[in-house]
């Protein structure tokens, strides 16, 4: 008995080993864009949650500000949870994609991961089109868009994965906040109409460092895709319509946020979303 219960603290100490490494490397979350980190304990639990689904799997991070693929990475060489085939992290900030490549050469990697710079809003490089076969994203809630951020972070999903796939959403659902409901409802409206079920869903998972709303807790959506659609966006940019409040109020986009040294990294606003004449 006594054996049990100290390896098993061995195992919650070498957790919190883990994703301390995670937490205190992460750059500076920027609020403008959404980057609002999760509490490292609901991390660590998400890991756990993880773990059956994520098993051989080629995954597919879609932004990773929290620093999930850095925390599976971690667990996976420690032979906590089973090992995925590979992990590819696609964000639009620099800062981001550093941290994670200077934490797995630090940790020397047994998973492949692997970081490229994009944009949501652009369409997918014909060269990553359905090379996966799970997703994982954290996308902006949306709270005066009707989830169309998510919808958004979806269209590109479809594209980066096979036919057959499966995925994770986190998203917020509480049922005391309406915007919460509304989003959900036409999130998953989207999701049967682009051939896709809700295998499992638990709600009032994750909290966040979010002073201006420390209640809300973010639900984990487990989908299949069991039935290939077309993509209307699949080779085109995201409409003006549908990211004009991508990240809130109505505002010019950077195309990337590039490392620059300084504590939120430069906004590179050479492309049409980042033009002031273009919100006029």
């Amino acid at each position: 008995m006594l054996s049990n219960i100290l390896a098993s603290r061995n195992i919650d100490k070498k957790l919190v080993e883990l994703v301390d490494i995670v937490a205190n490397s992460r750059p500076l979350a920027n609020r403008e864009y959404d980057q609002i980190y999760m509490f490292t304990v609901d991390m660590i639990i998400q890991a756990e949650l993880m773990s059956d689904y994520i098993k051989n799997k080629k995954i597919v991070f879609v932004g990773d500000g929290d620093g999930m693929s850095m925390l599976f990475e971690l667990l996976m060489q420690n032979s906590i949870i089973p090992s995925a085939q590979n992990m590819t992290v696609f964000d639009f900030d620099e800062r981001i994609l550093n941290n994670i490549s200077d934490i797995v050469k630090r940790n020397n990697s047994i998973v492949p991961l692997n970081c490229i710079k994009y944009n949501i809003i652009d369409c997918v490089p014909k060269e990553q089109k359905r090379q996966f076969d799970f997703f994982y994203i954290n996308p902006p809630y949306g709270s005066k868009n009707g989830g169309a951020s998510c919808l958004a972070w979806l269209y590109r999903c479809m594209d980066l994965c096979c036919k057959k796939c499966s995925g994770c959403i986190v998203i917020p659902y509480d049922t005391e906040k309406n915007w919460t409901v509304k989003n959900m409802r036409n999130i998953q409206e989207f999701l049967i109409k682009h051939g896709f079920v809700i295998r499992d869903m638990i709600s009032y998972m994750h909290r966040y460092h979010l002073d201006d709303n420390p209640t809300l807790k973010s639900a984990t959506l487990i989908v299949d895709r069991v039935n290939y659609t077309t993509n209307e966006y699949s080779s085109e940019i995201l409409p003006c319509s549908m990211i004009k409040n991508l990240y809130g109020k109505e505002k010019k986009l950077p195309r990337y946020i590039l490392d620059d040294g300084s504590p939120y990294g430069l906004k590179d606003y050479d492309w049409v979303y980042g033009k002031d004449d273009f919100w006029l």
